[in-house]
């Protein structure tokens, strides 16, 4: 029998509520191991675009923020706004899970980019991280399969593709798999191989003339165990990236004060990507801007599309992956739905976002501090008055002895107990982050960066992770 820590499962289908339910403030839950937890992000109603002379509205954003049960992720941070002006709908869905392939430490992290309609994208957020983990076994044998997963296997097996063909950025190619991150390229392919055939099926669809699809982003958090001890006598952990996206839908890393996107753009900005269009015969509208594939999509790679088998032949669900260590600089990563990235706002943007959020979330911190300590010395002058009143003369120093009414001594024993006054070294436990600052934190940062979508102009639904890793505090607020 296997031994291994339960999947945590959040955020895996995201349902709409009243307008009345919307916030735009965090909302905290906490997760344990072993225990299962899904959110429901509010969607606002229906509102008619804005004028363009009137400022943009406020997002109607709900963001929600977890503890992460890992050595590499101090907290992370989920948030959606539907952006109501524009859309009906919310048709993004993102999944986080805990304790990924049973593999303590390590996370799955996805969003996914609906449209004409959400059902791919709540069937890839369900069972992609599955169809992901059945390759990583295969190669890593510290992740394994539950009862669950493999039955859902085993009813998909006559469906999945299992030939020995490899498959590349474009297709299958003729290459011998060796290196760690071929791997998982390889597995990366044919797990969004494997999905869009699935999505074939057509469970959940409401159309009959046009089935939905979705662009997907994907990150898993791989935590592993150096061999070499650090100074205190444990083995240090270490982590890496494995990064996987089909689609304009992006990851951006912080370090060093700089963001990095480590996804490809899939869409028709790309002039590779516009080529293999026109290429593959397909034709390119000019009524949008860099223009949309066959009059409908700005994106050129996708899970899904069944319901237009042309439009199906030209975007493909061929993913760009990366896999990259996870280094001590590292301060946060972004994974972002094409909503935060279609208005203006660029990958570059991310840095300053996070060093003004950090600067702030500092002042708050320090003016917190400086709080407590006003309230300790307000206490241990209490104190010291107290201790100079009318009894003043019973008091002697600890160890001595004190003279009784009648002229001999008698043992100093210890004083009753009162109230503990708060100390120095309480004072500086406090300066040291807590679980709820650093929740705090990501969710200030998920925020202010769907704010900023919306004010560059956004006209999508825009889904936001935010995962803090330990590098976070060596952000430089200097201007």
């Amino acid at each position: 029998m296997d031994r291994k820590p339960k999947e945590t499962k959040c955020c895996s289908a995201l349902p709409e509520v009243p307008e009345e339910a919307y916030s735009s403030g965090p909302d905290s839950s906490s997760l344990s191991d072993g225990q299962t937890s899904c959110v429901e992000l509010d969607q606002a109603t229906v509102k008619s675009p804005a004028s363009s002379e009137l400022p943009p509205p406020e997002p109607q954003s709900k963001v929600v923020t977890y503890p992460w049960n890992s050595p590499l992720i101090r907290a992370v941070a989920l948030g959606q706004d539907r952006n109501a002006p524009w859309k009906k709908d919310m048709e993004d869905v993102s999944v986080l899970l805990q304790n990924y392939g049973a593999k303590k430490g390590t996370g799955f992290f996805g969003v996914f980019d609906g449209f004409y309609g959400r059902a791919s994208a709540e069937m890839a957020a369900n069972e992609l991280s599955v169809l992901l983990l059945e390759q990583l076994v295969r190669v890593d044998p510290s992740f394994l399969l539950d009862g669950k997963q493999k039955d859902f296997l085993s009813r998909m097996a006559t469906l999945l593709k299992r030939d020995d063909a490899r498959l590349g950025p474009e297709g299958p190619v003729d290459v011998e798999v060796t290196s760690k991150e071929q791997q998982m390229t390889q597995a990366f392919a044919r797990a969004f191989s494997n999905m869009d055939c699935v999505l074939g099926l057509g469970r959940g669809e409401t159309s009959k003339f046009r089935w939905s699809a979705c662009t997907s982003v994907v990150c898993v958090v791989d935590q592993e165990t150096s061999s070499a001890p650090e100074k205190s006598g444990h083995k240090a952990s270490q982590g890496t990236l494995h990064i996987a996206n089909c689609g304009n839908i992006h990851a951006v890393l912080c370090k060093h004060g700089k963001s990095f996107r480590l996804t490809k753009d899939h869409s028709t900005a790309n002039s590779a990507e516009h080529k293999r269009i026109l290429r593959e015969g397909g034709s390119i509208s000019p009524n949008k801007h860099h223009g949309l594939v066959e009059g409908l999509l700005k994106a050129t790679r996708a899970l899904g599309n069944y319901g237009d088998q042309r439009l199906r032949r030209l975007v493909i669900p061929v993913p760009h992956q990366v896999s990259l260590s996870l280094e001590p600089s590292a301060e946060l990563l972004v994974l972002g739905s094409s909503g935060l990235w279609g208005g203006g706002l660029e990958p570059e943007d991310v840095a300053p976002v996070v060093q003004r959020c950090v600067q702030d979330w500092r002042a708050q911190l320090g003016r917190q501090r400086a709080k407590r300590e006003q309230r300790c010395r307000a206490l241990r002058g209490s104190e010291a008055r107290e201790d100079t009143g009318d009894n003043a003369e019973d008091m002697t120093v600890e160890g001595t002895k004190k003279q009784t009414s009648t002229g001999g001594e008698e043992d100093d024993h210890e004083p009753a107990a009162t109230n503990r006054l708060p100390t120095d070294e309480h004072v500086e436990e406090d300066r040291g982050r807590s679980n709820e600052d650093d929740k705090e934190l990501a969710g200030n940062i998920c925020k202010k960066l769907i704010k900023k979508a919306v004010a560059a102009g956004s006209r999508e639904n825009i889904s936001v992770i935010v995962i803090l890793f330990q590098g976070i505090d060596e952000v430089d607020t200097r201007v």
